[in-house]
């Protein structure tokens, strides 16, 4: 059975080491209350679940109580894909737009999200566990099999010494003279890893942007006349990335 014979099923990300035919796995709390008072399964529904690195699987809701809920995995039903090797680095901003920042991020395919510390960044904590919980969720949402990483929050600068040189750098510069983002990835081979930078609230300092534009990876481009929030900013690159990452 093909994974299109099943997409009306509901879909749980499960967060096993190993998925295989025969295993038996308790569900988290929050899947145990979907199932049992938002979808009002009863024992014997099938479900879709995934863990992010071995495929699709079937399902049997083999046990539904007031306490919990067991499955049994039956069936793969779709083997394992990536995304593309595309990254996002942001600074932390507000809550409720860095949670769509990172849900946006992980539905339009990116690999992994770093938050980073920048000179204007005004919120200097975050919850990354929750901020993976969201991406997990998108995940789930959007039919994708691997899952978006969150990271810890970091230095900007720190995270740059150990660079890849093969990655390129995205660098969203609102302000600055620099070409559209699409003319500059149509002059990269479609193999090329990318990450995509974007500032916090108040923009890059002077002497950020003088640092990042002298990174050999940095590529400085523009995402149009418009000034963008930040969360705008990231879904609008992350877009166009993506689009060309799959002509491929």
């Amino acid at each position: 059975m093909t994974r299109d014979a099943h997409k009306t099923l509901s879909r749980l990300y499960v967060p096993a080491d190993n998925l295989s035919g025969g295993e038996i796995i308790e569900l988290s709390e929050g899947q145990h209350h979907y199932l049992r008072n938002v979808m009002r399964a009863a024992e014997g529904t099938q479900l879709r679940v995934f863990n992010g690195r071995n495929g699709e699987w079937l399902a049997s809701l083999t046990e539904l109580s007031k306490k919990k809920a067991i499955i049994t995995l039956f069936e793969k039903i779709d083997e394992q894909s990536a995304s593309e090797d595309i990254w996002i680095l942001a600074s932390p901003i507000k809550k409720e737009a860095f949670d769509f920042m990172v849900e946006k991020s992980a539905e339009l395919g990116a690999a992994q999200f770093f938050p980073v510390l920048c000179e204007r960044t005004v919120v200097s904590r975050i919850n990354r566990d929750r901020l993976q919980a969201t991406a997990n969720d998108a995940a789930e949402q959007c039919e994708r099999l691997d899952i978006m990483q969150v990271s810890d929050l970091g230095d900007l600068e720190i995270l740059f010494e150990t660079w890849a040189p093969s990655r390129k750098l995205i660098f969203c510069h609102e302000r600055g003279e620099a070409p559209p983002l699409a003319a500059t990835l149509q002059k990269l081979p479609h193999d090329t890893p990318l990450a995509i930078l974007i500032g916090p609230e108040g923009g890059f300092t002077e002497a950020e942007i003088a640092f990042i534009s002298r990174q050999p990876f940095a590529l400085p481009v523009s995402l149009g006349a418009r000034i963008l929030k930040a969360e705008t900013a990231a879904v609008a690159a992350l877009a166009v990335a993506q689009s060309w990452a799959q002509k491929a």
